[in-house]
């Protein structure tokens, strides 16, 4: 075993009481000495790495990176400060910076000679900075989509609720067919004034998040065939609803999104189809229930509709589409130009 001269073994005594160490190596990468300040660090007794190849502790990955900078130093090249990686005894890992001369022609020394920093905790700090930074972007992300989601529905509840109660007033207070006098009856004021006043209720209801679903008490059928009965028809409109006698309690967001759509579907084709007849069905099965409408209206072209969904403020298709999906359902819609429309939405029953 080569014996190292007097200076490097009083350098070794110094680096003892460094919180880093020092390897002195041969030529062959055979560990001749080590700092005493490894055993803190790592836990192995330098007189047990002495006669041991320096690549033997080291993690596999890393050999590669640190034969080359040994080999350059050898060759009498400074090499760059490389990160490594080793085994201490307890078989955890820790993270040297190495950084690597040759002396191997210097008298006082003869040996390869690497000097190290420990950077586990300050590596392990920087890794789990990296874990929080990715939580904190995974969390900007949900709060974004929660943001957006909760965005959509206060726009869909404004559009399908509010907006739909004032579409209502405003076809009630349209001649309709009739002379324009200059008195208006009284019971078609007090309707309005009640209509109007029940917007602003919402409206006032939904601002401060506090709102009740409008089937909470009545339950979903009873609820919507409510809805259908007061809504305003032209003399030549007839709207039939259809529901079964089985339909039990339903999760709220299901029941909600089914009373929704129903909203939403009815005021399109009541304002904008022409149609004479519309038929609501709520049905059950076994496992799902099913809300649809028909009516025999004028129809449109459904690509058509689809490309420009939010021109001008439509977002009627999408609002309806967004809360079968929010309650876990599927939606559907059918309709071309002079064979009228069909809206279906399904959902799953709880078992």
């Amino acid at each position: 075993m080569t014996t190292l001269p007097s200076i490097s073994q009083r350098l070794l005594r110094l680096m003892d009481h460094s919180l880093d160490f020092v390897e002195f190596l041969g030529e062959n990468g055979i560990v001749q000495a080590v700092s005493g300040s490894i055993k803190p660090l790592s836990g192995y007794d330098p007189r047990e790495l002495i006669g041991h190849h320096y690549q033997d502790i080291l993690h596999p990955d890393d050999r590669e990176r640190a034969e080359a900078s040994f080999v350059r130093a050898v060759h009498g090249a400074r090499s760059d400060t490389v990160k490594l990686r080793y085994r201490a005894t307890g078989g955890m890992l820790r993270t040297i910076l190495a950084s690597t001369q040759s002396f191997l022609h210097d008298p006082a020394v003869r040996a390869v000679v690497v000097m190290t920093r420990d950077v586990t905790e300050q590596c392990d700090l920087e890794a789990s900075l990296a874990v929080a930074d990715a939580r904190v972007a995974s969390l900007t992300d949900e709060l974004t989509g929660a943001a957006e989601k909760q965005r959509k529905y206060l726009a869909a509840e404004l559009h399908d609720d509010v907006q739909q109660i004032l579409v209502g007033v405003r076809m009630s207070m349209a001649p309709s067919g009739r002379d324009t006098t200059d008195q208006v009856p009284k019971p078609l004021v007090v309707g309005w004034i009640q209509d109007i006043q029940t917007a602003i209720d919402h409206l006032h209801a939904l601002t401060v998040a506090l709102r009740e679903s409008p089937i909470d008490n009545q339950g979903l059928p009873s609820a919507m065939r409510s809805y259908v009965e007061k809504l305003p028809l032209a003399p030549n409109q007839k709207v039939l609803f259809e529901t079964d006698t089985k339909i039990g309690s339903l999760a709220p967001n299901v029941a909600l999104a089914c009373f929704r759509i129903v909203q939403e579907g009815l005021g399109n084709a009541i304002q904008h189809s022409g149609a004479k007849n519309l038929l609501v069905r709520l049905k059950s099965t076994v496992d799902r229930i099913t809300v649809s409408i028909r009516d025999d209206g004028v129809g449109f072209d459904l690509e058509d509709a689809r490309a420009h969904a939010l021109d001008a403020g439509n977002i009627g298709l999408s609002s309806m589409r967004d809360r079968a999906t929010w309650a876990g359902g599927r939606f559907d819609i059918k309709s071309s130009i002079g064979h009228g429309t069909r809206i279906r939405a399904s959902f799953p029953l709880d078992a």
